[in-house]
C-alpha cells in the first residue's frame, strides 16, 4: 500500500466535507454541519493511524542499491534504517550508564559493561581529546529520535539513519531544473506517427554527498545529583532532547552548511516572493499567502507547511482577501470544524518557530515541503566526563557528541511549461521593512 497516497485521499475527503460544512454554516444549518464535523474527526483519526503506519514503515527500511524512492541510492556509504537487532544493551537506563561513568572517574570499581558498549561501537581507550565512553546505542538513538519527534518541523523531514560503519551518505538525484520539455533532466515522450523517428532521451543525474557533522551538548551536575540514576535518566535525557531539538531546528531553518546542516533559507532553490506595493512594515497579507502558494511545486502540495516567527501569530486571524464586497478569510484556528491540531492558512498547517528571522525580515514567513529536506543521523553518541569543571561549586560535566547533518534535496528552482515563474518546494516572503 502507498501510505502517502492514502493520506492524500483522506485529506481530500476531509477538504470536501469542510467545504460542505462551511456552506451549511452560512445557511444556518448547524446540526447538519455538526454531523460533518463528526465525520471529519473520524477522518482525522484515520489519517493519524496511516501516518503512524508510514512512520513505522520507514524505520529500519533498507532500499536496494539504486532503488528510486525520491532519491537514487548509489549503494556507497550509509543506508537508511540500520538494523540494530544485534546492538549491545547491557545497561537498563541512561542514568545507570552515566552513574557507571561517574563511579569510574571517581576511582571506584570499573563497570565492565562500559567496556562492552565501547567495544560494540568500535572505540578503544578512553584517554586523550577523543576519549570518552559511547552511549549505549539505544539510549543515544532515543535521545536524538525523541528530539526529532518532539519537533513539529523535524518529524516531517525525510529522515535516514547512518550505519555504524559509515560517516556519510551518498545518493544520486535527478538534475532537474526545467520540466517544460522533459522530466528528470532529459526523459521525453512524443506523439509519433507509425514509422516516424524521435530524438533519443536520457535522464541527467548529479551525485550528492552528506557528511555527518558533530553536535555537542554539555550538562553540569553535582555529586549529589550523580548518585541518583533515576534522576539522571529523566533530567539529563530530557535536557539533551530539548537542546538537540532547538539546535537542529535552528540549523534546518537557517544553517549555513559550515560544520552544520544547510538551512532552508540558504538553499539555492529558495524562491522569494516580493511584498505588495505600499505594504506596511512587518505585516503579512492575504495576497502574500496566495502568491507564495502559487510559487510552490505543482506536486506534493498536501505536504506543504507554513513556517512563521511567533510574532506573526496575532496577525493571522485577520488574514483575508477581498471577494466582491466581502472578505474571505484564509485562516483557521486549532480545533473548529476541521478539528485541526494546528492553526492553518489556506488549509496548510502553521508551525511557529522562533528560529525563523525576526518579524518583517526575509523568511519570517516560509511555505515549505519538509519531505524535500534530508536529515541524516547516526545511532551512537560519544559521551565524555570531566571532574575538573567548576571544582569550587562541586559541579561535574557530561559532554555528549551526536553525529548528524541535513540539507535540501534540490538546489535550484524549477521551471515549468508556459510560465515565466519558477516553482520550488521552498518559498519565502521578502523583507517588509
Amino acid at each position: 500500500m502507498d501510505y502517502m497516497e492514502k493520506i492524500t485521499e483522506l485529506r481530500a475527503s476531509k477538504a470536501k466535507l469542510n467545504e460542505q460544512a462551511q456552506a451549511l454554516v452560512r445557511e444556518g444549518k448547524f446540526e447538519d454541519a455538526n454531523q460533518l464535523a463528526d465525520q471529519m474527526e473520524g477522518i482525522n483519526k484515520q489519517i493519524q493511524a496511516v501516518e503512524r503506519l508510514l512512520d513505522e514503515s520507514r524505520k529500519n527500511a533498507k532500499p536496494l542499491d539504486g532503488q528510486y524512492d525520491g532519491i537514487l541510492h548509489s549503494g556507497e556509504g550509509a543506508k537508511p534504517g540500520d538494523d540494530k537487532k544485534d546492538a549491545v544493551k547491557p545497561f537498563a537506563t541512561l542514568g545507570e550508564q552515566l552513574k557507571a561513568v561517574y563511579d569510574l572517574r571517581k576511582g571506584l570499581v570499573a563497570d565492565e559493561r562500559l567496556e562492552k558498549v565501547n567495544n560494540a561501537a568500535g572505540i578503544t581507550g578512553t584517554n586523550g581529546p577523543d576519549g570518552g565512553f559511547a552511549l549505549q546505542e539505544d539510549f543515544a538513538g532515543a535521545i536524538l529520535e525523541s528530539a526529532v519527534q518532539s519537533s513539529p518541523l523535524l518529524n516531517r523531514l525525510d529522515r535516514y539513519t547512518c550505519s555504524s560503519a559509515a560517516n556519510a551518505m551518498r545518493w544520486l538525484h535527478a538534475d532537474e531544473t526545467d520540466v517544460s520539455t522533459s522530466v528528470f533532466g532529459g526523459i521525453q515522450m512524443y506523439w509519433a506517427a507509425e514509422g516516424a523517428t524521435v530524438a533519443a532521451s536520457k535522464p541527467r543525474f548529479r551525485e550528492m554527498k552528506l557528511d555527518l557533522e558533530k553536535m555537542m551538548g554539555f550538562c553540569y551536575c553535582t555529586d549529589e545529583m550523580l548518585q541518583d540514576a533515576a534522576f539522571l535518566t529523566g533530567f539529563v535525557g530530557n535536557g539533551f532532547i530539548l537542546a538537540a531539538d532547538r539546535l537542529l531546528t535552528e540549523s534546518v531553518i537557517a544553517g549555513d552548511g559550515v560544520g552544520k546542516p544547510l538551512g532552508l533559507l540558504n538553499s539555492g532553490a529558495m524562491v522569494i516572493v516580493d511584498k505588495e506595493t505600499s505594504q506596511a512594515a512587518g505585516t503579512f497579507q492575504g495576497a502574500n499567502a496566495i502568491k507564495m502558494q502559487a510559487r510552490a511545486m505543482p506536486k506534493g502540495r498536501e505536504r506543504l507547511v507554513w513556517l512563521m516567527h511567533p510574532d506573526l501569530e496575532e496577525q493571522l486571524p485577520y488574514l483575508s482577501i477581498q471577494s466582491g464586497e466581502a472578505a474571505k478569510f484564509l485562516w483557521n484556528p486549532e480545533g473548529g470544524l476541521g478539528n485541526f491540531d494546528t492553526q492553518r492558512v489556506l488549509n496548510k498547517p502553521v508551525l511557529f518557530e522562533d528560529s525563523c528571522p525576526a518579524l518583517g525580515s526575509k523568511g519570517d514567513v516560509m511555505l515549505v515541503d519538509p519531505m524535500q529536506y534530508i536529515l541524516l543521523s547516526k545511532g551512537t553518541a560519544k559521551q565524555d566526563w570531566s571532574i575538573h569543571v567548576e571544582f569550587l561549586t562541586d559541579q561535574n560535566c557530561f559532554r555528549m557528541v551526536f553525529r548528524c547533518n541535513g540539507a535540501p534535496k534540490v538546489n535550484k528552482p524549477l521551471k515549468i511549461k508556459n510560465s515565466a515563474k519558477t516553482r520550488s518546494p521552498f518559498v519565502a516572503l521578502a523583507a517588509r521593512t
